[in-house]
């Protein structure tokens, strides 16, 4: 069943046009050079051009569904994609990193450009977020895919192991997204939108975003529960009335150790001497190393000396 879910879950439409967005297909296309050769900066190294290649494959791809009611889902994915591509270029190029700059945002612009007023426009993020940010938003928004996927497909409350599998999920996710907040570093400054993909998936809206489900109960669990209240009823049941109890005497062996145990002067003594061990250690302890011991010291170091001064003077 897990499995079968886990292909549905695979073929959500934004995956399967993320996942394809790093395949190397189309792009030696001529169709590309025109956005490519008009930007020196992007012709300047083999590796920033490489990159400039792929985000116009990709936008070109983008456009296909530049006027669908998702257009904004495949927007965001393709800037998921984005930002991780550009993270992995300034660090395998540190000493050209600032080539992603100069060339990128001005080929998206040549892109916009195309398509004029038509269509619906796909923001370039041009936020500098941590890598770890760049991920945690990205399991954040595949997370509300999945949920959404789920709600809309199935009835999780009645439906036991589409609940149990949405829970599960909503367990990984969670648990991977807050890994990758607790990787941040110190030094960041945290901004609030960094944790909102939309209003119906953002960490301000947690209930809403992450809600878990209550799963129905199978015939064992139906099973359980009626085992328990059949024991609830019998332990509530009042017993039968009976007569006092006869007493019970103990034994000559517990009577006798119940004695020695109480009357043990011995044991007594030792508590005593053992009490009186740790008082003192207690009290050397705070006079040798606490600022109490400093402060009597010299309280009684000033009176030995006042002292000593008085019976000179009577001398």
């Amino acid at each position: 069943m897990d499995n079968d879910l886990e292909n549905e879950i695979n073929e959500i439409p934004e995956f399967t046009f993320f996942d394809n967005l790093d395949d190397s297909n189309d792009l030696e296309s001529k169709d590309i050079d025109e956005y490519i050769n008009q930007c020196d900066d992007c012709l300047s190294g083999n590796s920033i051009k490489s990159y400039a290649r792929k985000v116009v494959r990709n936008y070109i791809r983008y456009k296909q569904n530049m006027n669908t009611n998702s257009h904004g889902i495949y927007c965001r994915y393709l800037n998921h994609w984005l930002l991780k591509e550009k993270y992995r270029f300034k660090t395998n190029n540190f000493t050209q990193s600032n080539s992603w700059d100069k060339c990128i945002p001005l080929v998206w612009k040549k892109l916009e450009a195309s398509h004029g007023n038509s269509g619906n426009k796909c923001i370039f993020d041009k936020e500098n977020y941590p890598n770890a940010i760049v991920s945690m938003r990205r399991y954040l928004d595949k997370f509300c895919s999945i949920k959404e996927y789920l709600e809309t497909t199935y009835l999780l409350n009645t439906d036991r192991d589409k609940c149990l599998f949405y829970n599960k999920k909503r367990d990984y996710y969670l648990k991977t997204i807050l890994q990758h907040i607790a990787s941040i570093s110190s030094s960041t400054t945290f901004i609030k939108n960094y944790f909102k993909i939309h209003e119906n998936c953002s960490f301000s809206n947690f209930d809403k975003t992450f809600p878990e489900i209550i799963c129905p109960c199978d015939d064992t669990c139906m099973r359980d529960e009626q085992s328990e209240a059949e024991a609830e009823a019998k332990a509530t049941c009042p017993l039968p009335e009976r007569g006092p109890k006869p007493p019970v005497e103990a034994s000559p062996e517990i009577a006798a150790e119940y004695a020695t145990t109480n009357s043990s002067s011995t044991g007594i003594f030792l508590s005593s001497v053992i009490t009186f061990l740790v008082t003192v250690f207690v009290f050397f302890t705070l006079y040798r190393f606490s600022p109490f011991g400093t402060w009597l010291y010299d309280r009684l170091k000033k009176e030995k000396y006042i002292t000593k001064k008085h019976g000179g003077s009577n001398e």
